[in-house]
């Protein structure tokens, strides 16, 4: 897909000193966890050509009459906010009803039901009338249950159409901005690593209003937001380089946590494909259509991969997009081959789901329509 930010703005980044740090007494933070799906298997959604499964970043909201719905999707690749997957939403004493519907797609599944006015609380922020919706009829989540809903952290009017009765609706963070919680309309996305054995390292963290200092190491670069910036978190990789193959930029790409792979452009894709003898495509797995690399073809043996990002460059080490094998069982891999966490994005596009987010700090800024990258402290 070619850009539609001319070079000139593409080449554009602005550097702002802690991200929003003059507000860092408003920052609202919101712990999450990275897990792995018991019944790994396809997931498909519009954010993302390609298979999302096995691992999941989910968060708690509280919301409807004083219940907790965990196993909640944090999700950049949408903006609606719906519970009741598992526990049916019950109408609280903070709840108005709309008599609206809402309607959400995921490529070959997707969510409708009733949506209401209701407060909700995810960790420390709390939005006194946010649209919520109460799943109703559910189709393609079976596979990667537990999954107790959605919260949707796309950029602001990307949700068109989804709500009767109106054309966008506000998310969870333009409430908070509206509400007086937060001070900026700007969030941070820590993702934390899931360990060999599928243990999460740690848990990963939403900081509303702001950057959570402690989690980067210098400054954030913001890069503009790719027309029409009502879309996803879009925006330009300056440059990328695995082993020998180097594709300079400006090459269209977006961020989002509810994708697991680092989609790769095609080209790059199918250099690897063409580069490393006997590499394949994964076909029967949870993670299907991703490349594989024979038994030949070790951690030690293949190149880092790096993606130039603004003035930052990011180096992902082999170790860090090939599937440890102690994962193999549960993501229905049965064979002894290399499995990596690498697909293809289509042409000239990235697609940089959770498997990189383990590898960069990132912030979104509503307001001025802004995507922001860090290095980990």
């Amino acid at each position: 897909m070619p850009s539609l930010f001319s070079t000139a703005k593409a080449a554009a980044v602005w550097t702002l000193l802690g991200a929003a740090q003059i507000h860092a007494a408003t920052n609202l933070k919101v712990p999450f966890k990275t897990s792995l799906a018991p019944n790994a298997a396809p997931f498909y959604r519009p954010s993302a050509p390609l298979t999302n499964a096995a691992l999941k970043v989910v968060a708690v909201v509280q919301a409807g009459d004083d219940q907790t719905f965990n196993e909640v999707l944090v999700d950049t690749g949408s903006a609606i906010l719906w519970v009741g997957a598992q526990e049916k939403y019950i109408p609280g004493p903070h709840t108005q009803t709309t008599n609206e519907t809402f309607s959400v797609g995921y490529g070959t599944g997707g969510v409708n039901g009733t949506a209401y006015l209701d407060r909700v609380t995810i960790g420390q922020a709390t939005v006194s009338s946010q649209l919520i919706g109460s799943a109703g009829y559910m189709q393609g989540f079976t596979l990667v249950e537990p999954i107790g809903g959605i919260v949707g952290l796309g950029p602001s009017g990307s949700n068109y159409g989804e709500v009767s009765g109106h054309n966008t609706t506000p998310t969870f963070v333009e409430n908070l901005l509206s509400e007086g919680s937060i001070e900026s309309g700007v969030f941070g996305i820590y993702v934390s690593p899931l360990s060999e054995n599928g243990v999460p390292e740690g848990f990963g963290e939403i900081t509303f209003g702001g950057v959570d200092q402690s989690k980067i190491n210098g400054d954030v670069t913001w890069l503009p937001q790719n027309q029409p910036v009502d879309f996803h978190w879009e925006f330009n990789v300056s440059s990328f380089t695995i082993g020998e193959n180097v594709t300079a930029g400006p090459i269209y790409a977006r961020t989002d946590t509810g994708v697991l792979f680092i989609a790769i452009p095609f080209d790059s894709f199918v250099a690897l494909l063409a580069d490393i003898p006997n590499a394949s495509l994964d076909q029967s797995s949870a993670i299907a259509g991703t490349l594989v690399f024979p038994t030949n073809v070790t951690v030690d043996s293949l190149p880092d991969m790096e993606i130039g990002i603004g003035n930052l460059n990011f180096s992902i080490p082999a170790s860090k997009y090939i599937v440890p094998p102690t994962l193999h069982a549960s993501l229905n891999i049965t064979d002894n081959l290399t499995h990596t966490w690498l697909a293809s994005g289509g042409p000239d596009m990235f697609d940089l789901g959770q498997k990189f987010l383990e590898n960069a700090y990132s912030a979104y800024d509503i307001e001025n329509h802004l995507v922001g990258f860090a290095q980990l402290a």
